[in-house]
């Protein structure tokens, strides 16, 4: 975060440091715009005038668009204006007339001078207030960073979290989907041998009851063996019980029907005596 605040320190103060650069070319060209002014005005011909004019003019030129750049409005004007002496000097024939205009641009450059050394002043002290304020602006950028940066620690700690509990949500769901399919995987083979169960006990009862309708008529009962028992089952039923419960079932019927048949039996015999 320290470095994300210097970072931002830095933005804001090279554009201070870039502004004091111009002010300082700004201040050279204008000493020279003057120097060149004043040996212009202090010449004793037109053509020395002229010559330290045509020098004077480029140096004021270039006040002019420094000035312009460091938003110093009084100094670029200040430029034209002894930049606009300056050309009339050279257009002037006479050494009076172009050694006046030279005069009035000697006392441009001096002005000029002044005003740059006040406009790099006031920006300086504004630097200074506005130093203040990036700094504390960075700091506030800081703690905000920081702040961002706590808050996704955070949101990464429960989005952690979250995975955790998904993962263990779907794997107990994976292993209830298991013992589910297990357990539908067994009731299935359970149900098959319940069926086989079922059609081979009511074969055999069949055949039981059957054979006790014979030995009933092998015996001269005057009364045919009657059974009353049902021992058929259906499919919805043994879907309904267990393995268990069908072999218990039809274990019932065959009691059912052994002690119906020594029931009726029996009471053949005591008749008969």
């Amino acid at each position: 975060m320290k470095k994300i605040a210097l970072i931002v320190f830095l933005s804001c103060l090279i554009p201070q440091i870039n502004a004091q650069n111009i002010y300082d070319d700004a201040l050279t060209a204008a000493s020279y715009a003057y120097a060149h002014s004043k040996k212009a005005h202090g010449s004793n011909n037109v053509y020395h005038t002229q010559e330290y004019a045509d020098k004077a003019i480029e140096a004021f030129q270039k006040v002019e668009g420094l000035a312009e750049q460091c938003n110093c409005k009084k100094a670029n004007e200040t430029a034209y204006a002894a930049r606009v002496d300056m050309e009339s000097s050279l257009q002037e024939d006479t050494y009076e007339r172009s050694r006046f205009f030279a005069k009035r641009a000697k006392e441009l450059g001096s002005k000029l001078l002044e005003q740059l050394t006040s406009c790099q002043a006031s920006t300086g002290s504004y630097a200074q207030v506005d130093e203040e304020e990036y700094t504390e602006e960075a700091n506030d950028i800081a703690d905000a960073s920081e702040e961002v940066s706590l808050k996704q620690k955070e949101l990464e700690l429960k989005k952690r979290q979250l995975e955790l509990e998904q993962k263990q949500l779907e794997q107990e769901i994976a292993a209830q989907s298991k013992q589910k399919a297990e357990f539908e995987a067994k009731r299935a083979a359970e149900l098959k041998e319940q069926t086989l169960i079922k059609s081979k006990a009511e074969i055999a009862l069949q055949k039981l009851e059957n054979a006790l309708q014979e030995l009933s008529v092998v015996l001269n009962q005057e009364a045919p063996f009657e059974s009353q028992a049902d021992y058929s089952r259906s499919e919805s039923e043994l879907k309904n019980e267990s393995l268990d419960d069908t072999k218990n079932f039809y274990v019932n019927r065959v009691k059912e029907l052994t002690q119906t048949a020594m029931q009726q039996f029996a009471s053949s015999n005591m008749v008969d005596n």
